[in-house]
């Protein structure tokens, strides 16, 4: 039985390698997720059509199938007569064939686990087992196609505490949902009180609540200003405070207040009152007067703040007052003020309702001012409202005090403050699920807002933290242009991007990659030990080992370097020379000098002193290095020069220890020197170690990225497809390697938009790095780029 494993990045790529091996016969055995991707076990049909009629002519009680005999390994290479202290036992060698005997392994399984037959099966009763199992089959993958994202959580678990906390701190269901959906898997068990959840909610509340990054952009930048909102909410009072934080700051000469409001007895004195003793001039409007005449008349104020006439939402004439704030012939910028006091549906109702006149009336309302938060018991209502709504907050008003009780908006004191104040109410209502045609309308517009506010802060994340992430968007722009253009805009693009200071420095093996027709870049760490985004495609770089060494050390002196494979003579004097660490991957089979004998690294790890148990990420998953270490020589003398005897170099040994015990151990060998003698030198190397080990799945990553790129756009000229795949995976490897809480946040807003909770690991950090950026495209282009940056 002929059974083959294919494994893709989707549930698709996998169904077409199997059709493309097997055929559209196919018999599919199984499929599962794996942390490398989708994962198939098929045989091909005349295989099946063939063992049908083996089990036919099988006897009832058959003999259960020899078990393949274990290949015998070779004799190690002899050792030297005097061994150093401290010698072990070797370690057992992996199994050869271990693929084959998988393969028959499963086999037996299924044999084994089948009774034992009493008579030949009838085509009849084959058939129908065959179909059970092809029925179940593709139910199997079509629950792996339509994958759905995880249903709320349930009150005990950590998501449903946490959304509790955000419930009686006033905010509501909707935007609970949407910020735990991407709850990272760290804080899956995490309880109320836990420091690092309350953390994180702070920061998914701050990073979506809109607020000016200067508080005096407002007052600076002038022009016509108009306060609008329902009566009693403060506009009059609101005025007076912002012409006062003007005074202070450019004097009285350059302000000028307005009133419309004719309606309400004293409102015109009232402002004039404010207006004497701030010492700026003050304008009433009479009744249905219109306003141009009188902005003409203040032209040559730099700032006009106009105290408008309350008005309820429900009032009809709202849609005729915002249309003559509009229709000036004057640019007017509406300020919405709301009241923290009220309840979370009137606010709902109120901003709404104004935006919808302001669009009615051709104006726009993004701006807003918070009044009477002193009087509000929770502010989670109308920071879910500003938050949804997406409404710049300016400042907040507490108090009758002109202008002390105006206070610039802050966005994690103004969140901490609300989550302060989750505590027992009896109007907290249990969110209810989306039934009638219109809800479930509702609930599809609000989950497409709360995307595209996930994906803002995952690419402000990204761009924040990870060095190269611009250069890298703005290369994928250029993917829209026509392929004739590409690869000269890309170069342009990098002309005028000058290379990040970089620490080390890392070197793609020669030649192209197995069943590839590129070279891995060169890519580089900062001073940090963080992967940075920006690759040097490699037939750009300067032909020969010492040439690019050369090349390198101009553009980063003081750069170390991680090398494919054991150098040559020549490189290793360029290393000497420019006086650079290096550590470099070999094989077990390397060949090197030990006390005037040669011998293989997988025979001398036997006698080498063990150093440090390191524990680190390896491809996505936890492991323990533990280290040894021996001096070495590297034999050079077919081109030894000037340089006589083997280059001293120390010989690395590592064995790497899955510490979910799921995958055997590894042997890993890797051969280094830096000018540091003593412990800081070896300090340096295992950083050095450390670095190239995490970055090992970086050419299957791009590989990846490399086919993945095809199904997104037409054909990419080469240049811009390898650059984008190798910066996408670097971004990916950067992403997973990360451990700060902005990394724990943007892996958990990618997860969430690439749908359901997944097991954490660069393949996924790609796919959902290749699922944000082109969704990104898809929502500039349908709503002309508003909302998404």
């Amino acid at each position: 039985m002929s059974v083959r494993r294919f494994v893709g990045a989707n549930s698709r790529d996998a169904m077409r390698q199997v059709r493309a091996a097997l055929g559209e016969d196919a018999l599919i055995l199984s499929n599962r997720t794996t942390a490398e991707g989708v994962e198939i076990l098929a045989m091909a049909d005349d295989e099946h059509q063939r063992l049908v009629p083996e089990q036919a002519a099988a006897a009832p009680a058959p003999a259960p199938a020899p078990r393949p005999v274990q290949p015998q390994q070779s004799a190690p290479p002899a050792m030297p007569t005097a061994m150093p202290p401290g010698m072990r036992q070797p370690p057992a060698m992996p199994p050869a064939g271990f693929a084959a005997q998988r393969a028959a392994a499963y086999q037996r399984t299924q044999e084994d686990s089948a009774p034992p037959p009493v008579a030949a099966p009838t085509p009849a009763a084959d058939f129908a087992a065959l179909g059970e199992l092809l029925l179940g089959e593709m139910q199997g993958m079509r629950e792996l196609l339509n994958r759905q994202m995880t249903p709320t959580a349930s009150a005990d678990s950590g998501a449903g505490r946490l959304r509790q906390v955000l419930l009686l701190a006033g905010f509501g269901a909707h935007l609970c949902d949407e910020i735990l959906a991407a709850l990272p898997a760290e804080l899956q068990h995490a309880t109320v009180n836990d420091p690092a959840a309350r953390a994180w909610l702070e920061r998914q509340l701050a990073a979506r609540l809109p607020v000016p990054e200067d508080e005096n952009d407002l007052l600076d930048e002038g022009g016509v200003l108009a306060l609008v909102g329902p009566t009693g909410v403060g506009k009059t009072t609101t005025t007076a405070k912002l012409a006062a934080r003007y005074v202070m700051r450019h004097g009285s000469g350059q302000v000028a207040l307005l009133s419309t409001d004719s309606y309400r007895i004293g409102a015109h004195e009232q402002l004039r009152i404010y207006g004497r003793l701030l010492g700026v001039e003050v304008q009433a409007l009479p009744a249905e007067a219109a306003l141009d005449g009188v902005l003409a008349q203040l032209a040559g104020k730099r700032l006009v703040i106009i105290d408008t006439i309350g008005m309820s939402q429900r009032d009809q004439r709202l849609i005729g007052q915002i249309a003559q704030l509009g229709g000036t012939g004057h640019p007017v910028r509406l300020m919405l003020l709301l009241n923290a006091a009220s309840h979370g549906d009137t606010l709902e109702e109120v901003v709404a309702t104004y935006q919808r006149a302001a669009r009615a009336a051709g104006s726009r309302l993004d701006d807003c001012i918070v009044t009477k938060s002193d009087e509000a018991a929770r502010l989670g209502p109308v920071l879910d409202i500003l938050i949804r709504h997406n409404l710049r907050l300016h400042y907040l008003s507490s108090g009758q005090q002109v202008p002390e009780d105006l206070h610039p908006a802050a966005a994690p004191a103004l969140v901490r403050q609300a989550l302060a104040a989750s505590q027992e109410s009896p109007f907290v209502a249990a969110s209810s699920t989306p039934g009638a045609p219109g809800q479930r309308l509702e609930a599809l517009s609000r989950g497409l807002l709360g995307h595209g506010r996930a994906m803002a802060a995952a690419l402000d994340g990204l761009r924040r933290e990870v060095d190269g992430f611009a250069l890298l968007e703005a290369a994928w722009q250029l993917a829209a242009l026509p392929r004739s253009l590409q690869g000269e805009r890309l170069a342009a693009l990098l002309a005028a991007s000058p290379p990040s200071n970089s620490g080390l420095l890392l070197w793609g093996r020669a030649g192209a990659l197995p069943g590839q027709t590129w070279q891995m870049p060169l890519l580089s760490f900062d001073s940090l030990g963080r992967l940075q985004v920006r690759p040097w495609l490699a037939h750009q770089l300067p032909a020969g080992a010492s040439a690019r060494l050369e090349w390198a050390a101009q553009q980063w002196p003081q750069a170390d370097h991680l090398l494919p494979a054991s150098p040559d003579a020549a490189t290793l004097r360029a290393l000497a020379a420019q006086g650079s660490a290096w550590l470099a991957a070999a094989k077990g089979n390397s060949r090197v000098d030990y006390r005037g004998e040669r011998y293989a690294l997988q025979t001398l790890a036997e006698i080498a002193m063990p150093q440090a148990s390191l524990h680190c990420r390896y491809r996505s998953h936890a492991v323990q290095l533990d280290l040894a270490l021996l001096d070495v020589g590297l034999d050079a003398s077919r081109e030894r020069g000037q340089h006589s005897g083997p280059w001293p170099l120390q010989a690395w040994f590592g064995q790497l220890h899955d510490i979910d015990g799921g995958r055997p151990p590894q042997q890993r060998f890797w051969l280094a020197s830096s000018a540091t003698a003593g412990e800081e030198g070896l300090l340096q190397q295992q950083a050095l170690l450390l670095r190239q080990l995490q970055s090992d799945d970086l050419a299957s990553l791009t590989g990846r990225a490399w086919l993945s790129l095809e199904g997104l756009f037409d054909p990419l000229q080469a240049e811009l497809r390898l650059f984008l795949a190798a910066g996408l995976a670097a971004s990916a490897s950067h992403l997973e390697l990360a451990e700060g809480d902005w990394a724990m946040d943007v892996r958990a807003q990618l997860l969430s938009l690439a749908g359901g909770r997944r097991q954490r690991s660069a393949q996924q950090h790609l796919d959902a790095l290749l699922h944000l950026l082109a969704a990104r495209d898809t929502l500039r282009q349908v709503a002309g780029g508003a909302g998404v940056h």
